[in-house]
């Protein structure tokens, strides 16, 4: 009985004349029904599941409609229009799904920057959600704008993790200037370049916003002319100005890299003081009970450099590197892969930079200037 029991069917049907010649029916085929029951407008029986192409042939002969419910199924998937849509659906759905980008999450020192770059990225990069991936922003795109913008940026991290980006930036170590006394001087540049901005103290100013200037020449004046007396007053300040940088890079063609796994959350929940909690009817905060702390993991992989990965991982170290090693304040607005070209073992290529940094330096006022 037992086994019978596992493969029992229940058929639900409303009372009438026909459901009573269709019980009749089965009877007469000497098909066994268990657990019959009546109530005011239904009947429910069970009968085993063999013999469900019986019932069918004998519920069209005695016209009733009747429900049948899989008691105990053998499938867990069964051949039905419910489980064919929710089976497309499971595949389906997280295929489209996967497409988009839905969360874009600010990690940065403080709630205050992190609040800023999230509005930024809101009400000036127009970024709405969902939106499509090959639609979105590219990482280089992402850092540019941002370190454009935020000129108290050394670097800005992106990190994509299925259709969530965490954005991390790296604020630029602050350090006070060096006072320079010496009033003696005029400030000209280091560099050629296009003058973007100025932080001028004192001195006289010798050039305009948008204009190109060349090394040498004399950017903040130290001497003021009063008709035909000159006075030094010295110069002071910063001149900020756009140039281009081209440098070379020479990488192995095979690398062994580090690449997440997972990452989340491990919690732990202490029985012992939920069980005393609940005995002494006096429950502790949550964060007494759950601890949790962040787990990431990794694995190592042997690559052979493609020009993908060159834009996508290869450029974003070098521009790292390159940021670091220029003066504080500076920025990379721009960058562009000239070429790459790979030997034996090796990639190797040139990568042109639009640099923003303070091009002015001091220099001595001589006699008879």
């Amino acid at each position: 009985m037992n086994a019978t029991y596992k493969k029992l069917i229940t058929i639900k049907m409303k009372q009438s004349s026909g459901a009573a010649a269709f019980i009749a029916l089965l009877k007469q085929h000497k098909i066994r029904i268990y657990q019959l029951n009546f109530s005011r407008n239904e009947i429910t029986f069970q009968v085993a599941r063999s013999n469900i192409s019986m019932i069918r042939k004998l519920r069209k002969k005695a016209k009733v409609k009747i429900l049948i419910r899989y008691t105990e199924p053998d499938k867990i998937l069964q051949k039905d229009f419910v489980t064919v849509i929710g089976m497309l659906a499971l595949i389906v759905l997280p295929l489209l799904l996967s497409r988009f980008i839905w969360q874009i999450e600010v990690d940065a020192n403080t709630v205050e920057l992190e609040d800023e770059v999230a509005n930024y990225l809101e009400d000036e990069m127009d970024v709405q959600f969902p939106v499509r991936k090959n639609a979105f922003y590219s990482d280089n795109e992402i850092r540019q704008i941002m370190m454009r913008q935020f000129r108290e940026f050394s670097w800005v991290h992106i990190m994509k993790n299925g259709s969530k980006i965490t954005i991390t930036p790296q604020l630029a170590p602050k350090i006070e200037p060096l006072q320079n006394e010496n009033k003696n001087q005029h400030l000209i540049a280091t560099n050629s370049g296009v003058v973007t901005h100025f932080k001028i103290e004192r001195g006289i100013r010798q050039v305009e916003q948008n204009m190109t200037v060349y090394r040498g020449d004399i950017l903040v004046s130290g001497i003021l002319k009063h008709g035909d007396d000159e006075i030094i007053i010295g110069a002071g300040g910063e001149v900020f100005a756009d140039y281009w940088l081209e440098t070379s890079f020479s990488i192995p063609k095979n690398i062994e890299m580090e690449v997440l796994d997972d990452y989340g959350w491990k919690y732990n929940i202490n029985w012992k003081q939920v069980g005393a909690s609940v005995k002494q009817k006096s429950f502790e905060p949550l964060k007494s009970i759950v601890t949790y702390k962040p787990y990431r993991t990794f694995h190592k992989k042997r690559k052979v450099i493609s020009e993908e990965d060159i834009q996508n991982f290869i450029l974003p170290l070098l521009h790292e590197k390159m940021i670091y090693s220029l003066p504080l304040e500076s920025a990379i607005k721009a960058e562009k892969l000239l070429h790459v070209y790979t030997d034996d073992d090796t990639v190797k290529g040139k990568v042109l930079y639009l640099i923003n940094e303070n091009i002015a330096k001091p220099h001595p006022i001589h006699q008879g200037e």
